[in-house]
């Protein structure tokens, strides 16, 4: 598939930002996955750097290639590198399709930078064409999904069949295209029972997105991180 060769030429692209970093925070998904299984065929270059996995998928393939992971630590990580769902001009992204948009938040807010790997197909100009992750606590969930669809229609992944890592459900908010996503990160936030958003405002420091010709480097201005 074309669309997994850009993504593992992001993947490729990303190392030489990491190469000699002790503390590296991995996200989750299909193109992180590429980012480890390169890491691990360069498995020498990284004998003293240390991963923080987002997710149980990312530290089981970082134990598969033999490479160091730490889930505590004091300070902050050098770098975290992470895929995204969409990502628009200004580095705003949506996040955590997969279920690990907490861990994701959370290893990114403790990091000094973020790099986002990913493929054209991800690249947006306003976010929310395919709706907004958000995990939240199954007690009391069909009253948080009630105040969630006063504003916007709203899903259970799986049905509620699925858990994230954190054992809470996966709900999918159908926004539309959101002229200020801020505004809808907070609306959701201020509804009890919501956990977190996969709407990712003022984290990313650089972008790596690849398509047909070429791959495309992008710095952007970390602003507040929310």
């Amino acid at each position: 598939m074309i669309q997994d060769d850009y993504k593992q030429a992001a993947a490729r692209e990303s190392l030489r930002n990491i190469r000699g970093k002790q503390l590296i925070g991995i996200g989750t998904g299909s193109t992180v996955r590429y980012l480890i299984d390169e890491i691990g065929k360069n498995k020498n270059d990284f004998s003293n750097s240390f991963f923080v996995p987002t997710s149980t998928d990312t530290r089981n393939r970082l134990s598969e290639n033999g490479l160091n992971i730490v889930e505590d630590f004091v300070g902050k990580a050098e770098i975290s590198v992470d895929g995204c769902d969409e990502i628009d001009p200004i580095g705003n992204m949506i996040k955590g399709g997969g279920g690990a948009l907490t861990r994701e938040k959370m290893v990114a807010f403790s990091s000094q930078e973020m790099l986002i790997i990913a493929d054209t197909g991800k690249s947006v100009n306003k976010l929310g064409k395919y709706g907004v992750p958000v995990e939240i606590l199954p007690f009391l969930h069909q009253k948080t999904l009630e105040r969630i669809g006063e504003y916007y229609k709203v899903e259970l992944r799986e049905n509620g069949k699925f858990r994230t890592d954190n054992g809470n459900l996966l709900a999918l908010v159908h926004t539309g295209l959101m002229d200020k996503p801020e505004l809808v990160l907070q609306q959701m936030k201020n509804i009890p029972g919501v956990v977190e958003v996969g709407i990712f405002m003022g984290f990313a420091s650089e972008s790596i997105i690849c398509g047909e010709n070429s791959c495309i480097r992008k710095k952007y201005n970390k602003g507040k991180k929310n």
